[in-house]
């Protein structure tokens, strides 16, 4: 005791705190760190953001938001102005009178034109009291135009086009096309309908032309900042441009907001509002010295003092985070080796550290787990493997007396018919199928299973004739892919049971085995009367009680499926359409070893 006593003494002060530190609860820990990280960080944070970013907020939006907004109001109360209008002439009584009386005189008569003559007056004088609007137009039906004001110049057939029907699907409401660099103008307007009566009959057009640049041109000398820079602009282009050259304007999808940007080598405070009434989006750049010169130097040192707080905090945290997640690290590493089944790598990658902590408790009881689950699985896996080759012998060895029974008979019926030449042929054949069937190999290549099937096909074509007709066609690498030994030739012994012998005419029963991109697809069909539903649904789930011995279908799908984990076993039938029985192969598992 006074050794180790002795020896505690001995250390440094930073050693002992050191390993108080490391014995720690990771919880306290953890606590300690963020108390440090928090502590600093809020005490500095607290004192720079009230004194720089409390008048960085207020100058921000009291001196250019707030302004803008103001200055956007202004605009659309003008704006509002124009709709008025476009309402007062479409819903004016004395002009829903004179285009009535038009449509009762003949189209583009002189009659016609002078009927139409007072709604000039009428449009001069509520154009002439408006500076912003340039002229009023009406149009009739037949795009016959009227104009009354100032020549604002040509508009493109498309745009006019446009606009007319926006018109007419707005049915007297209000719309508007924003000035464009084609045309510098805004077009807006609504159609006029007869209110009289309540008939809703369509009388025109009116189109009100305005000068919107110069509008706001002249609203621009409101704004504080003289040497500020405004621009309008909505989805269809550019508005307003204090400047020919565009900077850098906010994206289509933000509402409002500021920031810092660069224009011409100069800075600027950039503040932008998208109206809600009509979405244009207003941005104003205000120099930045007019607003932030003289808080800029107390601006920069606090962000410069936050900065170096900061990278000190982080590798501070970075050191003592290394410190505490060691131990966790050489976990989880060793974990993902014992995914992979190294459990002999994982006992050896684990750290063996003298620590008292919930790390050092929990390393070593991982150890001893990996130990126990590792003899675990060794003896689990052997008995395992037993199991299934014991198993997958069994079933092979099913097929086999099946098989020569079937095959037998077969050769007894052509001997007792007296064709001895035919019989011999049939007992080559058979040779050929006893040394596929008695052979040790559990799996064949595709290749030599079709020799078999076609063995075996040789002597049903002597024992059916013209009852059967087989059609076998192969196609791709046979020689590349395994199967289990003989799974063709129950299929094909069932096509014949089910579909030759039940049916009243020829049947033909094909045997196919294609390559495709994917894997290897076999498959056996017949033309015989196929089966309902219901009957197609037992045998698929391996409810219906088979014919004869009860090997077949089960018997294959039990072995493909002990040999493929992937693999596919497939059943379609309809009446009086025959049955198909398609097996699918994957092409990498199922690839032969050379």
């Amino acid at each position: 005791m006074r050794e180790k006593n002795g020896s505690f003494c001995d250390l440094s002060v930073f050693d002992r705190w050191k390993k108080r530190f490391r014995n720690m609860k990771l919880s306290g820990k953890m606590a300690f760190i963020y108390l440090i990280v928090a502590g600093i960080s809020c005490g500095i944070s607290m004192m720079g953001l009230q004194a720089s970013f409390g008048i960085y907020d207020r100058k921000l939006y009291e001196k250019s938001l707030q302004e803008l907004e103001f200055f956007t109001q202004n605009v659309n109360d003008d704006l509002e102005e124009i709709e008025n209008l476009s309402y007062l002439l479409a819903m004016n009584g004395e002009v829903q009178e004179i285009l009535r009386e038009a449509l009762e005189t003949a189209y583009l008569s002189q009659e016609y034109y002078y009927t139409l003559m007072p709604i000039r007056k009428i449009f001069f004088d509520e154009v002439n009291i408006r500076p912003v609007v340039k002229n009023a137009i009406y149009v009739d039906r037949q795009n016959v135009k009227m104009p009354v004001g100032v020549d604002c110049g040509t508009v493109s057939d498309a745009a006019w086009e446009k606009l007319l029907s926006m018109c007419e699907q707005a049915r007297g409401g209000y719309v508007v096309l924003p000035p464009s660099e084609e045309f510098p103008w805004q077009l807006s307007g609504r159609d006029i309908l007869e209110t009289k009566n309540a008939t809703l009959t369509y009388l025109g057009t009116v189109i009100i032309t305005s000068d919107i640049p110069g509008m706001i041109e002249k609203k621009k000398a409101e704004l504080e900042y003289a040497d500020s820079l405004l621009y309008v602009y909505s989805e269809d282009g550019m508005i307003y441009g204090s400047t020919e050259e565009c900077p850098d304007l906010p994206a289509a999808d933000e509402r409002q907001g500021y920031k810092i940007a660069e224009y011409n080598g100069k800075r600027y405070f950039m503040s932008y509002l998208r109206a809600e009434s009509n979405g244009w989006m207003y941005v104003n750049y205000v120099p930045y010295h007019e607003i932030f010169g003289q808080m800029a130097v107390l601006r920069y040192g606090m962000l410069g003092g936050l900065l170096l707080v900061f990278l000190l905090t982080l590798y501070g945290m970075v050191r003592i985070s290394n410190i505490i997640t060691s131990p966790l690290y050489h976990l989880t590493e060793t974990m993902r080796l014992v995914e992979k089944g190294d459990f002999r790598g994982a006992r050896d990658f684990l750290q063996v550290e003298d620590r008292s902590d919930e790390a050092g408790i929990l390393t070593q009881e991982f150890r001893v787990m990996l130990e126990k689950i590792d003899s675990l699985i060794h003896e689990n896996y052997e008995k395992q493997l037993l199991l299934k080759d014991t198993r997958y012998q069994m079933l092979q060895a099913q097929i086999n007396p099946h098989f020569m029974s079937n095959t037998l008979n077969a050769v007894n019926w052509m001997i007792k018919a007296g064709k001895n030449q035919d019989a011999g042929k049939m007992v080559v054949e058979l040779g050929n199928l006893m040394q596929a069937a008695v052979s040790t190999e559990l799996s064949v290549t595709v290749e030599k299973e079709m020799e078999a099937a076609e063995s075996y096909i040789t002597i049903q074509q002597f024992r059916y004739k013209g009852r059967v007709k087989f059609a076998v066609e192969k196609r791709g690498d046979l020689g590349a892919y395994m199967v289990p030994c003989m799974i063709l030739q129950p299929l094909i012994e069932n096509a014949i049971h089910y579909g030759v012998e039940e049916s009243l005419t020829a049947c033909t029963i094909c045997v196919s085995a294609v390559e495709e991109e994917n894997g290897m697809i076999l498959c056996v069909a017949d033309g015989g009367p196929g089966m309902e539903e219901a009957v197609l649904e037992a045998v698929r789930n391996g409810t219906v009680k088979p014919r004869g011995h009860g090997i077949g279908l089960k018997n294959i799908r039990e072995r493909l499926r002990m040999t493929y984990a992937d693999s596919e076993f497939a059943i379609d039938s309809r009446p009086g359409a025959g049955t198909r029985v398609t097996i699918r192969i994957p092409g990498q598992s199922g690839r032969k070893d050379v």
